[in-house]
């Protein structure tokens, strides 16, 4: 399933048991966790919670999540990942989330592209209705790239505790409609090469 979604930069796979120990230090990354989320939500750590992830890809539809790993097309090498949690199978709606997990890679063209290729995953594969994706408001990057294509629909006011304080959670949605809007819209401009290449 997750293979037939590939871009120019990078390509959605199933991820497997090789890949646990990178996954497990993503799930590490104090960046990661100031920004994406809250590792003190994981029961028993992070290797538990990616073994739990990677034990739920078992089932694939029909599931509650689905993880994908994201690797560089030029070198094959995991670079992040994309996982829906919530998946509502009977109203067609998931949460979204992904993450860039080699820091080398953070500020570059793969960020965008893991959110078009999972927004790909979402409505052309899955077959989803509306996805969400919360936005915590410090990670600055990733506002910008929600407010481009997505809905906001709200904020949910102090809602992840951050060291001595508290973080918003941005909402923001899309629906099947919107993401075929969005691909027309842009046809032109920064999709053209995708467009280009056959890739919508």
């Amino acid at each position: 399933m997750f293979d037939s979604v590939r871009g120019i930069y990078c390509a959605l796979r199933r991820p497997n048991l090789e890949d646990l120990d990178t996954i497990v230090r993503w799930l590490d990354d104090p960046y990661l966790n100031s920004t994406v989320f809250d590792s003190s939500s994981f029961v028993n750590g992070a290797k538990d919670q990616a073994m739990t992830w990677l034990e739920e890809n078992a089932a694939v539809y029909g599931g509650d999540n689905l993880l994908g790993l994201v690797c560089s097309v030029k070198s094959g090498k995991p670079i992040g990942m994309v996982w829906f949690n919530n998946i509502d199978w009977k109203s067609r709606t998931a949460d979204l989330r992904y993450l860039v997990g080699e820091e080398e890679y953070r500020t570059s063209v793969f960020g965008p592209e893991i959110a078009l290729l999972s927004l790909q995953m979402a409505f052309n594969v899955m077959n989803l209705h509306k996805v969400y994706g919360y936005v915590l408001s410090g990670n600055n990057d990733s506002i910008s790239l929600a407010d481009f294509g997505g809905r906001k629909e709200g904020v949910l006011k102090n809602y992840v505790r951050a060291g001595d304080g508290w973080n918003d959670y941005h909402l923001y949605a899309m629906f099947s409609e919107d993401f075929r809007a969005f691909l027309q819209e842009h046809k032109e401009g920064v999709l053209r090469r995708h467009f280009k290449k056959g890739i919508f």
